[in-house]
């Protein structure tokens, strides 16, 4: 202790010492009253070794510390951080480019995008009309993730135009770059890749004649309780529809949007099956409309002329061979007499077209026969796709040996019987509406079988041509007139437009239902346009065809004005239906 006491004083008798030379030349009289035993007066206090090692420490722990963060934030987690670190200040965006438009051939809007500010992509919208939504379809939006991100960028056409013409109306995505702050505030969005558009299309529909078309088809299938039905109307030259349209039916809107699950649920439980497009993919039993085919083809093998009569009386007996006091009787559905051809497809008469497809020799018809009907009946396009413009579609059936084979295990061999039956549409015979109208056409416009198209203004594509004579062929126009001025169309014989069709009727489900047929083309004189008309299974013996139907359709565009469009005359428009039609009786005579 008196050590350190004694190394203390002589420290500050040195410092005393050395702070008195170097202030030596100081006035005396000017210095301040410092206290130097309290060091007051000394510019630095040195630090002590406790400080300065206390200092060190605390440095070395930092170090530590920060090595290991950095350890952990680059080698441990380094590319987590770094992927982090790209997300939070650069990032890709996707511009969703606009579908395209749908219009109708007329430029009404049928397919609309509507922009909402809260919304990536524009939302579709659809013609707020019935009708349309087998022909429209619908579409599926770009999907996201739990996260936020998109894992579906593209609108997905689901049915309809929206799937057939996808790739037309879906655009091509465009592309942008996303800079943002550390607290994640965008400060820039620069467009890299600019969207591309879809392209716009217009359909060959006409959107009013579509309305009407779907308004008086579901008035009489309510009216007369079928399931449903479908209607369609095509351009015999072009091949271009005008129509078509199918029901039930179901919400373009509703299916595109998706959120109204007990109506989707609804659509689903649906026996009527409202996703059916009718008019391409259903197959039904065709019956009497086939009429007229079977008529053009007897016409070309010279089974039949069209002044020659045929004895009906109601029924067609076939002996059996082996069971003498029990024949086969095949009937008719009245007693037509005897008849010509004109008479035979106006009144729909059975017997004379069992007759002309399997034959009797009694009568001293020889028949087309099984293999002759089929090939007729494929050559007008049964039993083919019709290869429509996109549309999918079913391929029907004409039935023949091979298919009795197939169908119906131990079966016994076709028989005259099979021949007959498929001669009137029946047994086992599947067309689809679209078939018909195809088929129809090709008697309008002298033989041409055309591919429909539903895009406006596309080329006319010809499969091929009927190898029937014109002759033939005028001769089964002026039965189908006859048919309306004299047969079971009669509700069609107007004075403002010349119509020529064929009904038809075909018994369904164990000949407890049937359907109803129309097929038609007009003008008669020049013709321009087919149309088909179908109900479908409804109560057996309705008292009216949905040529009713058909009737209230083309009085609807005539009095509506938009039969103006399809060569209806201007005057007359002021006539109600209660006084009827100035009908004037015409006589329509077979050609020999």
């Amino acid at each position: 202790m008196f050590f350190r006491k004694k190394r203390k004083k002589k420290y500050r008798f040195e410092r005393r010492l050395s702070m008195d030379a170097d202030s030596a030349l100081i006035d005396s009289k000017n210095l301040p009253g410092f206290d130097t035993d309290r060091l007051e007066g000394v510019i630095e206090k040195p630090l002590g070794r406790a400080s300065f090692w206390g200092l060190f420490a605390a440095f070395i722990l930092l170090i530590i510390f920060f090595t290991y963060r950095s350890y952990g934030y680059q080698i441990v987690k380094g590319d987590e951080y770094l992927k982090k670190s790209i997300a939070n200040f650069s990032r890709s965006g996707i511009l969703f480019a606009e579908r395209g438009v749908v219009f109708d051939r007329n430029g009404r809007e049928l397919i609309w995008n509507e922009k909402n500010p809260n919304e990536e992509f524009a939302k579709r919208k659809y013609i707020e009309a019935d009708g349309f939504s087998h022909l429209l379809g619908f579409l599926s939006y770009p999907q996201k993730d739990k996260s936020g991100k998109f894992f579906s960028k593209e609108y997905v056409g689901k049915g309809g135009v929206e799937k057939y013409f996808n790739d037309i109306l879906n655009g091509t995505l465009g592309k942008r770059k996303i800079e943002v702050n550390s607290a994640g505030k965008i400060i820039a969005d620069n467009v890299v890749k600019e969207p591309l558009a879809g392209d716009n299309i217009h359909l060959s529909i006409d959107a009013d004649l579509q309305e009407k078309m779907f308004s008086a088809l579901k008035k009489y299938i309510k009216e007369k309780a079928f399931v449903g039905g479908a209607g369609a109307m095509m351009d015999v030259e072009s091949g271009e529809i005008l129509a078509m349209t199918s029901l039930p039916e179901y919400s373009s809107e509703v299916m595109t949007e998706a959120k109204d699950k007990e109506k989707i649920k609804k659509y689903l439980r649906d026996k009527a099956n409202p996703f059916l497009n009718k008019v391409t993919y259903g197959e039904y039993t065709p019956g009497s409309i086939v009429k007229p085919f079977v008529a053009a083809a007897a016409l070309k093998e010279k089974i039949i002329y069209p002044n020659k009569k045929v004895v009906t009386r109601g029924k067609l007996v076939i002996p059996n061979p082996y069971f003498p006091d029990k024949p086969s009787v095949f009937w008719d559905w009245k007693n037509h007499g005897t008849i010509d051809l004109n008479q035979a497809i106006a009144w729909s008469s059975n017997v004379y077209f069992y007759l002309l497809g399997g034959g009797y020799p009694p009568e001293h018809i020889k028949g087309l026969g099984i293999e002759k009907l089929e090939r007729y009946f494929k050559n007008f396009g049964f039993g083919e796709k019709t290869g429509i413009e996109k549309f999918s579609e079913k391929t029907g059936l004409v039935p023949n040996p091979e298919w009795k084979k197939k169908a119906f295990r131990n079966a016994r061999p076709w028989n005259i019987g099979n021949t007959y039956y498929t001669s009137i549409g029946q047994f086992g015979f599947q067309a689809t509406p679209l078939q018909a109208l195809v088929a129809v056409s090709a008697i309008a416009n002298d033989g041409k079988i055309l591919e429909p198209r539903v895009l406006k203004n596309s080329p006319p594509q010809i499969k091929r041509e009927i190898d029937v004579d014109q002759k033939d062929l005028r001769a089964v126009r002026g039965a189908m007139r006859e048919t309306v001025l004299s047969g079971t169309t009669q509700s069609l014989n107007f004075d403002f437009l010349k119509i020529a069709s064929k009904s038809g009727t075909a018994q369904i489900k164990g000949r407890t239902r049937e359907n109803s047929w129309l097929i038609a083309f007009f003008p008669y004189d020049k013709p321009k346009y087919a149309l088909v008309f179908l109900a479908e299974n409804g109560p057996k013996d309705t008292k009216q065809s949905v040529s009713v139907a058909a009737a209230e359709f083309f009085k609807d565009l005539y009095y509506s004005g938009v039969g103006e469009r399809y060569g209806f005359p201007l005057e007359n428009k002021d006539r109600k239906e209660s006084g009827g039609y100035e009908r004037q009786k015409e006589v329509v005579q077979p050609e020999d």
